[in-house]
């Protein structure tokens, strides 16, 4: 981070946002390396597993302080940032340092007991693509609270507790009123912060989890699924992430894709991950590319070329958000096709207008799976198009 050079506002920053105010010689949130803060930000972002970019998203920090997490969003790509605090004097300050690095964040004063209805008049209606309670559950009405992080998460939460001493945070406490104030469908425990003292870390979280660790793996199965895809899955809720010895979970990949499935299951999803020469980070676009895909891949499968793609999904790991298709899930084997086949297939995407980067199809072993006697195109993604 830029070092703060600016006298007057290092001096404000370290007496103007304490915590709990007025009795330390050190602000509350580390700031650079010289203002280290009674909170360690790199200890925090480690914990939490800190995305490492927020291109195209949005954010909101619920008791921002100083809004070092609102920066840093910020410093990541993000599209919209707001930080609410209830203290004017640190809300100031953080203007002001937002202001020297140069940084485009909305910094309002809010008191969190006053209700949604008073922060809709301030900040608007927009969801949030990330928001941010950390370390303020236990300050503020825990209803009210939880309606403000109900009503404004879009997709993710990072939650933070407090010491268990005073507000029995325990994890297992935590849990409990998860489930009796906040409507999310996961929550996954992080680890304990302990730069102050053990507070426990979530993500609480309204898409699936999506775990690709081993995305350039190519997985070849025949009926039997090969033990070679540790690692890819769907996370259940609330479980802790394991992969059976028989492979219950798997994956395939392309360049541009990665399809996962559970052996047995119906359906599978086709997520599309980000690639330099046709990725996007905004939002919108991811989209829009999503659900030209999804059009195509039904054309094909209306003609008997592809698996019926159901529907649109958004779903997470832990850096980044994807867009992805719940298809038909194909189990059976690559295969070599026919030229009859394949002028056939060719003959279906002109009749549609469907065409695919450098005007030919792929049609090699590992793009097309044989089941039941019929041949199925598996690889439909960003290079597809139509007109």
């Amino acid at each position: 981070m830029k070092h703060i050079e600016n006298e007057s506002l290092r001096e404000a920053i370290i007496r103007r946002t304490q915590w709990p105010y007025g009795k330390r010689d050190v602000q509350y949130q580390s700031v650079d390396s010289t203002l280290p803060g009674i909170r360690d930000m790199d200890h925090r972002y480690e914990i939490m597993n800190f995305p490492e970019t927020f291109e195209g998203e949005t954010v909101i920090d619920i008791g921002c302080n100083i809004g070092m997490i609102c920066i840093d969003a910020k410093r990541r790509g993000a599209k919209r940032v707001v930080g609410i605090d209830y203290r004017p004097e640190t809300i100031e300050v953080a203007k002001k340092l937002a202001k020297e690095l140069e940084l485009e964040v909305e910094f309002y004063t809010f008191d969190v007991n006053d209700g949604l209805d008073v922060l809709k008049d301030l900040i608007g209606e927009e969801q949030f693509d990330h928001v941010f309670a950390l370390s303020i559950w236990g300050h503020v009405d825990k209803p009210t609270l939880a309606n403000l992080i109900n009503y404004y998460t879009k997709t993710l939460c990072w939650f933070e507790g407090h010491c268990v001493i005073w507000s029995n945070d325990t994890k297992s406490a935590m849990e409990v009123e998860f489930e009796n104030l906040l409507d999310f469908d996961y929550y996954e425990f992080l680890g304990e912060t302990s730069d102050r003292s053990a507070r426990q870390n979530y993500k609480l979280s309204r898409s699936s989890r999506v775990i690709m660790e081993e995305r350039n793996k190519q997985v070849y199965f025949n009926g039997d699924i090969y033990k070679t895809v540790r690692g890819t899955y769907v996370e259940d809720n609330h479980g802790e992430p394991s992969v059976p010895e028989d492979v219950e979970y798997y994956s395939y990949k392309g360049k541009f894709c990665s399809f996962i499935a559970k052996k047995g299951d119906d359906y599978g999803y086709k997520i599309f991950i980000q690639d330099p020469a046709h990725g996007t980070d905004d939002h919108e676009e991811k989209k829009s590319r999503v659900e030209k895909i999804f059009k195509i891949q039904n054309i094909l499968h209306e003609e008997g070329f592809a698996p019926k793609a159901h529907e649109i999904i958004i779903c997470h790991d832990d850096q980044t958000f994807y867009y992805g298709i719940k298809v038909d899930n194909i189990n059976g084997k690559f295969v070599e096709t026919s030229k009859d086949w394949q002028d056939r297939f060719a003959n279906v995407c002109k009749k549609h207008n469907i065409s695919r980067d450098k005007d030919s199809f792929d049609f090699k072993p590992n793009n097309c799976i044989e089941q039941d006697g019929k041949i199925y195109m598996v690889d439909i993604d960003v290079r597809w198009k139509m007109a």
